[in-house]
C-alpha cells in the first residue's frame, strides 16, 4: 500500500508543479533602461567628479574605468545618485570612463547599453597652442578687434 501512496503523491506533486508553472505571475520583466550620457564636472589631483544625465527607466548607474579606450574596463562604482566622485586616481595618468544604467524589479536586474567612453585627461595645466597653429588675420580683411572662436562658443 505504501508504494501506491508514494506513486500517488509524486503524481499529485507533478500536477501541482505543472499547474503553478502555467499560471502567469504578477511580476513583469523590467524594461531596459536607456543609454546614459555624462560629463566631467571637476578634475582634481587624485579624483574626478562626474555628472550623469537622467536616463529613462533607470534605477541606478554603474561606472567603469580603464587606462586605454579599448582596454579592459573595471567597475569602480555603482550609484543610485547621478553625481559621483571617483577617487584614488593618479595625476600623471589619463583614464577612460563609461557608464551604464540598470533597473531592478524585485530581484531581477536589467542592464542598459554603455555610454560612449570619455577621456579624463591628466591633472595639471593644459599646454598652450604653439604660435604656428594660431594665425592672426590680416588687417585688410578684418577691421576692428580679432574674434577668436572657442569650442565652448561652438556648442551654443
Amino acid at each position: 500500500m505504501s508504494k501506491h501512496l508514494k506513486k500517488l503523491f509524486s503524481v499529485l506533486m507533478a500536477a501541482i508543479v505543472l499547474v503553478t508553472s502555467t499560471i502567469p505571475s504578477s511580476a513583469t520583466a523590467a524594461s531596459r533602461p536607456g543609454r546614459p550620457s555624462f560629463k566631467i564636472v571637476k578634475r582634481a589631483k587624485k579624483s574626478v567628479t562626474l555628472k550623469i544625465s537622467k536616463t529613462k527607466n533607470a534605477t541606478g548607474y554603474q561606472i567603469f574605468i580603464a587606462n586605454s579606450k579599448n582596454g579592459k574596463y573595471q567597475q569602480t562604482a555603482a550609484s543610485r545618485i547621478r553625481t559621483v566622485k571617483l577617487t584614488k586616481l593618479k595625476k600623471d595618468k589619463a583614464y577612460y570612463v563609461k557608464v551604464r544604467a540598470f533597473r531592478t524589479v524585485g530581484y531581477h536586474i536589467t542592464f542598459g547599453r554603455f555610454s560612449k567612453a570619455v577621456k579624463i585627461d591628466k591633472y595639471g595645466k593644459k599646454k598652450k597652442p604653439s604660435s604656428d597653429a594660431t594665425e592672426t588675420p590680416s588687417p585688410d580683411i578684418v577691421s576692428g578687434p580679432a574674434i577668436t572662436v572657442t569650442p565652448a562658443a561652438l556648442a551654443l
